[in-house]
């Protein structure tokens, strides 16, 4: 499906269909307001689906309409006003958003037997965009290498498993971590799991020059998909898991990868590994506050088919230890800020500060007469 100009909604005329405001209560969780932009894929009240984000400096949502739903994005080092978005697997396409004009505009498609993953990062150079793709027909993953301007692939990483992810770089800029989520799927059952028995889920290592594997890790129970991935500037890695067995015996939701010591699961005690539901949809560190935070959206209540709890489970990031849960009702999106403090989206368009100290949330809430649904990730630009 293509785009054409009525599909572009500037974010002025966002707002003000939507009536959309944030209040931002307090002056920030550690002090001083919120500033900066969040980007992120997102619906309206009918059910469209926008790639855009919150200026926290106004207050203000702006965004442009796509034809599917997106998930992650991909800030351009070169142009930081042109942004990526991927589709939700298993989509196919990509969308380029310009911020200076708010119009957005196909990028790309994957290749005839493949989806894309959601997620994608550029070179540091900014010439090169690397795309995880699944390539289902043939069941192996593989980083899609392409030109950052037109878009054409290069060449190809084979991921040495299937259901890429996320991916990130290392601080060399030269090493390319990839999450292979181990999944089996097919579009044909569109999201159902075909291989759960024997699924293999890895974190592998790649020297993003020549594709050679460097290095590739296994969590003890093959049930644990690794999934998203967050990077502190020493080459710590905190990694969200999704557990494919019984939700309430996961033996944990975040692994850290340190260079020095490998891949861990990190621990919680038993009581609290229940609220977890065994599953994270984003992930973020901050190394100013000491704090890996892992959003945990799925609660156990129902009202009306809706599921009402969850929260953000919480770890210190120096010696991974557990420091607690803070309750809140389906949040997804999470974001380090420049200042280092953590924003965290809820589903129905809130948001709220992670305080890591009193273990509660520090609300932002959104009014309007059409409230926002964030999707799972926001990218602070």
């Amino acid at each position: 499906m293509s785009l054409t100009r009525r599909s572009f909604i500037t974010s002025g005329m966002l707002t003000a269909l939507g009536g959309a405001a944030w209040w931002l209560h307090g002056g920030g969780l550690h002090g001083g307001p919120r500033t900066g932009t969040l980007l992120s894929a997102f619906e309206d009240a009918r059910g469209d689906q926008y790639v855009g984000g919150l200026e926290l400096d106004h207050g203000r949502v702006f965004g442009a309409r796509v034809p599917v739903r997106a998930h992650g994005c991909a800030i351009d080092p070169l142009d930081p006003r042109r942004v990526l978005f991927f589709a939700r697997r298993p989509g196919t396409q990509a969308f380029t958003l310009h911020r200076d004009t708010m119009q957005v505009h196909p990028a790309f498609h994957s290749g005839a037997g493949r989806h894309l993953s959601g997620h994608g990062v550029f070179s540091p150079a900014g010439d090169l965009l690397f795309v995880p793709e699944y390539d289902y027909e043939n069941v192996r993953g593989i980083v899609s290498v392409r030109d950052a301007r037109d878009f054409r692939i290069l060449r190809e990483i084979d991921t040495q498993g299937i259901d890429p992810h996320e991916l990130t770089w290392l601080p060399d800029g030269r090493t390319l971590l990839v999450a292979n989520g181990g999944i089996l799927t097919h579009p044909k059952s569109f999201r159902r799991k075909l291989n759960l028995p024997a699924m293999d889920s890895s974190l592998c290592a790649f020297d993003a020059a020549s594709g050679d594997c460097l290095e590739q890790w296994r969590l003890p129970d093959h049930l644990l998909s690794i999934r998203h991935l967050a990077m502190a500037s020493d080459g710590t890695v905190a990694a969200g898991l999704q557990y494919q067995g019984d939700s309430g015996a996961t033996p944990g939701i975040v692994a850290l990868h340190r260079p020095s010591t490998g891949l861990r699961l990190l621990r919680a005690p038993q009581e609290e590994m229940k609220k977890f539901k065994g599953y994270v949809a984003s992930i973020a560190v901050s190394e100013r506050h000491d704090l890996i935070a892992a959003a945990c959206p799925v609660g156990g209540a129902r009202i009306t088919g809706r599921p009402i709890g969850g929260g953000i489970a919480c770890w210190s990031l120096r010696q991974g230890r557990y420091l607690g849960f803070i309750v809140a009702d389906e949040p997804y999106g999470l974001s380090r800020l420049h200042d280092g403090s953590i924003l965290a989206s809820q589903r129905d368009g809130s948001a709220f500060g992670v305080d890591e100290t009193r273990l509660q949330p520090q609300r932002r809430r959104f009014a309007g007469a059409a409230p926002v649904r964030w999707d799972d990730h926001w990218t602070s630009a």
